[in-house]
């Protein structure tokens, strides 16, 4: 009987360990992009529940393949990891998340965030990152590293997919790497942005 209650125990220790490998990016500590993939989704019903609204910030590292081109892949994880630091330092939130979404591309979740708030959270990330003075080398927009971030504010309009708030933060996102990068977008009225 003791026997079996041990092998139990350590079969439910292997699947915390198990569970804890998918939902944490192993690089840079962060959410993984299946936590964020849940975690956006309990929120935005939430939302719709609680008639508020959620914010995503999406960025990206700029130039990142030039940095690593020219660092190397060691200097890009500890990029990474650095940017991540950033972020993990901002989001303190139970009903917050930062999670790397892929690559060099990371992701912030703000509930019940207003567009003004979540701005200047993601300015205050565009700046600290920035600040940082990680060397890059290879970038046309800064001797340092640098993100380009877009904002997007929805009250979900009703049950559906969260996946209209993740549309509308990429699309902003590509509004600010077009507009020379090292820059926070926030999406249009347009496309369904609060």
């Amino acid at each position: 009987m003791l026997r079996v209650a041990e092998a139990a125990a350590e079969l439910a220790a292997a699947n915390r360990r198990l569970e804890l490998l998918v939902t944490i990016d192993a690089l840079t500590g962060l959410a993984s992009r299946r936590r964020f993939s849940e975690f956006l989704d309990q929120e935005w019903q939430r939302a719709t529940r609680d008639h508020t609204s959620v914010a995503l910030l999406m960025l990206d590292v700029d130039f990142f393949k030039r940095f690593n081109d020219t660092r190397g892949h060691q200097a890009g994880d500890e990029c990474l990891r650095r940017v991540a630091a950033v972020l993990a330092g901002r989001v303190k939130r139970s009903s917050d998340l930062a999670a790397r979404y892929g690559g060099e591309e990371f992701a912030v979740v703000l509930s019940g965030a207003e567009v003004e708030g979540a701005l200047s959270v993601a300015h205050w990330i565009r700046a600290e990152i920035e600040a940082q003075q990680i060397p890059h080398g290879g970038s046309p927009v800064s001797e340092f590293v640098t993100v380009s971030i877009g904002v997007a504010v929805m009250a979900p309009p009703g049950p559906g997919s969260a996946e209209l708030l993740i549309a509308a933060a990429d699309a902003a996102l590509s509004s600010a790497k077009e507009l020379g990068r090292n820059a926070v977008v926030a999406g249009s009225a347009a496309a369904g942005v609060a």
